[in-house]
């Protein structure tokens, strides 16, 4: 399966009320053919775009980050032809 390697602006630890962006960068694919799923948490918690959350493509923006903001994120990109899906990476988040 493919594989990308996600980063965090501004570096972690952030400060509340900071906005964070998280992003993931491909190896050697397109990423124009790829759909993205953003997760929170253990329990892999599926992130929609909200009042502080916005999922855009393989992005994914924390505006205002609070200390409840702190955990394990997660991408998964998925697509209609093969490689269908990619590894599922994460990256934490501590805030301060």
């Amino acid at each position: 399966l493919p594989t990308y390697i996600l980063t965090v602006t501004p570096d972690s630890p952030v400060f509340t009320g900071e906005t964070v962006n998280m992003k993931n960068y491909w190896t050697y694919y397109q990423t124009h053919e790829w759909r993205y799923e953003w997760y929170k948490g253990t329990d892999s918690v599926m992130l929609q775009t909200s009042d502080r959350y916005t999922v855009n493509g393989d992005t994914l923006t924390i505006r205002g980050a609070t200390e409840s903001d702190q955990d394990q994120y997660w991408c998964k990109g998925q697509r209609d032809k093969r490689p269908k899906s990619s590894q599922l990476n994460s990256v934490s988040l501590t805030v301060n």
